[in-house]
């Protein structure tokens, strides 16, 4: 055994066998291949970048063949005197989200449009429910009140001011979203419906007075210094310091107690000042009436805003083809931009029911309560029969006056 382990050879690196050198096609590009981990690395790197820069250029063009459509709009010629198309666009959080996701889906796919279409608008946010339909209804109101006479047209700075200047005036209003669009429209029967005279203030019932800390230091000083003024007649003068020293110190702990209190009162009235209490005005039949200028124009954009874990593979197919929701937005954008009108129908009433299954975890069905008289003088916004389109000659004048 230990001659058989003697003679067995030690392999030394210099011996070691040398790998094959592929001589096949298939051989020799396996071997300049890399490792597997940089190959699933590179593949999915190429992947997500391949499907970025594809979303990115059918965006691009996708925005491009909107803006085309409403160019001819923002080069039509305007009057000395005329100002600029202007409507009003009203957003709102939508359920279980933030309102940052209404204004980035507003800033992609809406404002593009109507800076293409040179058209004007002024966006006004509902933080909390409710908060848009107050809004519109004041402003209906407001209107109805400068009609009857009870106000004025201006404000106080514009009737002491020497010249008013031009601002233009909102001719309709945008919606994001089946929520935004219920509360206009409920705004517009509350103002419509509301009484033109202001209501009474509510009367706050006076509460009894009380003596405060401050006023029961201030008193009990006066009596403390009193008794003694009365009593050092009587006591030596060691005896007058001591007590002055002691009075002292309890009018100046009581007075710091005073100063918190009214440090904590003032925070109460000032949290009380900022939001005060809405007073009820009231609504009914009876007062009815239509602004002279009419209910401006409605104009419906679908939102569709996507949350939870079911629909995470809608949100990634959604992330890379964004492209669809500018076709998509836009075409509605573009029956604002056209202003084409129609009558408001009761069908027109269930716009947006397909947003619902979206938030009903939230938040039950949207549901709109409008009276028909109301209904009846609003007007939706719809796709133009015929979208005009520039002739060549023209684009050739404008450029030149350019």
């Amino acid at each position: 055994m230990e001659n058989s382990t003697e003679a067995r050879p030690k392999l030394t690196p210099s011996v070691a066998a040398k790998p094959a050198v592929p001589t096949t096609l298939s051989g020799k590009l396996r071997a300049k291949l890399p490792s597997r981990g940089w190959m699933i690395f590179w593949t999915t790197f190429g992947t997500i970048g391949g499907l970025v820069v594809r979303d990115h250029y059918l965006t691009v063009d996708a925005k491009k063949r909107v803006a085309d459509k409403v160019d001819i709009l923002a080069k039509q010629s305007c009057g000395v005197q005329d100002m600029p198309r202007k409507v009003t666009v009203y957003i709102t959080a939508p359920p279980g989200d933030g309102i940052h996701k209404t204004r980035h889906y507003f800033k992609a796919f809406v404002k593009p449009v109507f800076d293409a279409a040179a058209v004007d608008y002024e966006v006004k946010e509902g933080l909390v429910e409710g908060q848009i339909q107050r809004m519109v209804a004041a402003d209906v109101r407001k209107k109805r009140r400068v009609a009857a006479g009870k106000i004025s047209a201006l404000s106080e700075a514009e009737q002491a001011a020497p010249i008013v200047p031009m601002k233009s005036v909102s001719d309709g209003i945008v919606v994001l979203g089946r929520i935004a669009l219920a509360e206009v429209l409920q705004g517009y029967n509350d103002g419509c419906l509301q009484s033109l005279d202001d209501p009474e203030p509510v009367v706050v019932a006076e509460k009894a007075e009380e003596v405060s800390i401050k006023d029961e230091a201030a008193s009990l000083v006066t009596e403390a210094t009193g008794s003694v003024e009365t009593t050092t007649l009587d006591k030596s003068e060691d005896t007058t310091t001591s007590t002055e020293a002691a009075v002292a110190a309890a009018a100046a702990e009581l007075t710091a107690a005073a100063a918190a209190a009214e440090t904590k009162s003032k925070e109460g009235e000032k949290k009380e000042e900022e939001a005060p209490a809405p007073i009820p005005i009231p609504q009914d039949e009876a007062y009815f009436s239509v602004p002279p200028s009419g209910l401006e124009p409605v104009g419906y954009i679908p939102f569709k805003n996507l949350t939870g874990f079911r629909n995470f593979h809608k949100k990634i197919f959604a992330l890379f083809n964004s492209y669809d929701c500018v076709e998509y937005a836009g075409a509605s954008v573009m029956k604002v931009a056209f202003a084409e009108t129609k009558e408001f129908e009761k069908d027109d009433l269930e716009i947006g029911r397909d947003e619902e299954p979206l938030f009903q975890k939230y938040r039950g069905p949207v549901e709109i309560n409008m009276l028909d008289r109301v209904r009846e003088q609003v007007k939706l916004y719809v796709t133009p029969a015929n979208i005009p389109e520039v002739k060549k000659d023209e684009v050739v004048a404008l450029e030149e006056q350019q």
